[in-house]
């Protein structure tokens, strides 16, 4: 019985993202032609999750001009779909012009406790490394607590100043990455909807 205990003891002290084995078919790298999803996904978030991510409780006419910013701009977009429908959102954005990376995810509330968040993060500490990030930083507030349940199972350095939690993926300290491991677009798997190229 020690032994079983033991077993399950060093397996959550791995980082969560240390040996991906395979990509994760669930998700996917966004862009301007997945704004129809992005935009319902964000419409069907309640107030709370939108104070949580956000900062304030958005209308869904600001939601909607944050996602078109969030498409063109953001490093990498990621999405997690369950049921062909988009579940959950990460975003990666390049401090300035240096070797660090801001992250930012939001899983609709009725999709929490089913890993989403923890996936969606394996799968952009791999695309971060090949993009040649050597950190990477997730920032939320004190009471959010599944952030900082996923920052500590990343092994993060979490760090507080003003009320505000700074958690720091070291990327420069897991060499164990495979690189070739690539996220698909939306548009290359069939069943999911989504138009290729820009709207205006």
């Amino acid at each position: 019985m020690a032994a079983v205990s033991a077993n399950v003891r060093a397996e959550s002290d791995v980082p969560l993202w240390s040996n991906p084995q395979r990509p994760d078919l669930d998700i996917r790298q966004l862009d301007i032609g997945q704004l129809p999803s992005v935009r319902k996904f964000l419409f069907g978030l309640d107030t709370e999750t939108r104070c949580r991510r956000f900062g304030a409780p958005l209308s869904n006419a600001e939601l909607e001009l944050l996602a078109i910013t969030a498409l063109e701009t953001a490093e990498l977009m990621l999405g997690i779909f369950s049921e062909q429908r988009l579940r959950g959102i990460l975003e990666l954005y390049r401090q300035g012009s240096s070797c660090g990376m801001e992250l930012l995810i939001v899983v609709e509330r009725a999709s929490r406790r089913r890993g989403m968040a923890r996936r969606l993060l394996n799968a952009s500490m791999v695309q971060a490394f090949g993009l040649d990030a050597r950190s990477v930083d997730l920032i939320y507030t004190g009471d959010n607590w599944p952030m900082r349940r996923l920052a500590q199972r990343a092994g993060a350095r979490i760090d507080l100043a003003f009320g505000t939690f700074r958690a720091r993926i070291d990327l420069a300290r897991k060499p164990i990455i495979p690189r070739h491991l690539t996220i698909p677009t939306v548009d290359e798997l069939p069943g999911l909807s989504g138009q290729p190229g820009r709207q205006c």
